[in-house]
């Protein structure tokens, strides 16, 4: 049974939903830089740094050198007996190890009703290039 598309309440208070998003990045991705986040919140990178520099206050964050990752609060989370947080730590080990097979970002997805819902991430170091694909000729 597919659950329905939530829809957001009337009255969306866009900084509170920013926060939100970002920590359920950190949550579930290895680390994020200021820009990563800026660019996936489609923020400024000023807004963005002020959202992880109040996560990292109230402990749903930690910064190392430029890098943001869970803090205590969420790592509180990940520890918990929960089906996702188990499958994300039997996961990551795979996911890093293709990482440096493939020398490529991967990624565990899981998919729920109509969304997918992105359980873990392993980041390659190779920077991100982006194209656009040649249009077939007729």
């Amino acid at each position: 049974m597919n659950k329905p598309l939530k829809t957001p309440p009337p009255y969306v208070i866009a900084s509170i939903d920013h926060a939100l998003r970002a920590a359920a990045m950190l949550q579930f991705e290895d680390g994020l830089t200021v820009s990563q986040v800026a660019e996936r919140l489609g923020v400024a990178r000023s807004t963005a740094h002020r959202l992880l520099a109040m996560l990292v206050y109230r402990d749903f964050a930690v910064q190392d050198d430029r890098v943001y990752r869970a803090g205590p609060v969420l790592e509180l989370a990940a520890h918990s007996p929960s089906r996702t947080s188990a499958l994300r730590a039997a996961a990551l080990p795979h996911l890093h190890r293709l990482v440096d097979l493939l020398e490529e970002t991967t990624n565990l997805a899981i998919r729920t009703g109509d969304t997918v819902r992105f359980i873990a991430s392993a980041e390659c170091q190779q920077a991100l290039r982006v194209g656009s694909a040649p249009t077939p000729r007729s």
